[in-house]
């Protein structure tokens, strides 16, 4: 079995689980974890996903990211600006998450209580805003009725999560969901 096949089998595991209704919005949060090398494994596989979570009972809602700064810096009027200096970006978080929130809010409408959202596509915002940030205004500003599970390219060491293996990592009340090692 592959890497992603085992990550599958304990993603298999967590959502055939009975679903708790009285969660904070940040326990509704999973985060599924994968090594970075593994990117294009796992969107290949994206559909085995969707299948097990619906062979689950319930509903698969994938929301794929990877385009959506890019998209918010096209419409930005300073755009030509942040290309001479990119450093100036960081003043702009909080306008690229109201954009995100919009965006990815309208595609959510229709989620209910046993809607999986699948977040595709997180590693592409490395380097431009912490994924913490985008998941914590996520949380706070679309409703999760069900679950937010988030593909995250990266590594886990407790309850501190570092996308790409690189960055600084955050403490997180997401579940992780993680291949089990295999000796």
């Amino acid at each position: 079995m592959s890497k992603i096949d085992d990550l599958l089998s304990a993603y298999k595991k967590q959502v055939s689980l009975p679903w708790a209704d009285l969660l904070s919005a940040q326990e509704k949060v999973w985060f599924c974890v994968y090594d970075p090398s593994q990117e294009r494994r796992l969107r290949k596989q994206i559909d085995a996903f969707a299948i097990t979570t619906q062979e689950s009972g319930h509903a698969w809602l994938p929301l794929d990211v990877t385009g959506i700064f890019d998209q918010w810096l096209a419409t930005n009027d300073y755009k030509e600006e942040y290309f001479k200096n990119p450093s100036d970006l960081k003043y702009e978080e909080n306008t690229f998450l109201e954009f995100f929130s919009e965006n990815i809010g309208k595609l959510t409408e229709g989620a209910d209580s046993s809607t999986v959202i699948a977040l595709i596509g997180i590693g592409s915002f490395y380097g431009i805003i912490r994924v913490s940030k985008v998941v914590e205004h996520f949380v706070k500003t679309i409703p999760v009725p069900g679950r937010l599970l988030v593909f995250f390219p990266g590594e886990r060491d407790g309850k501190n999560y570092r996308l790409l293996k690189a960055r600084d990592g955050w403490n997180y009340l997401a579940t992780p969901i993680e291949a089990e090692e295999m000796e």
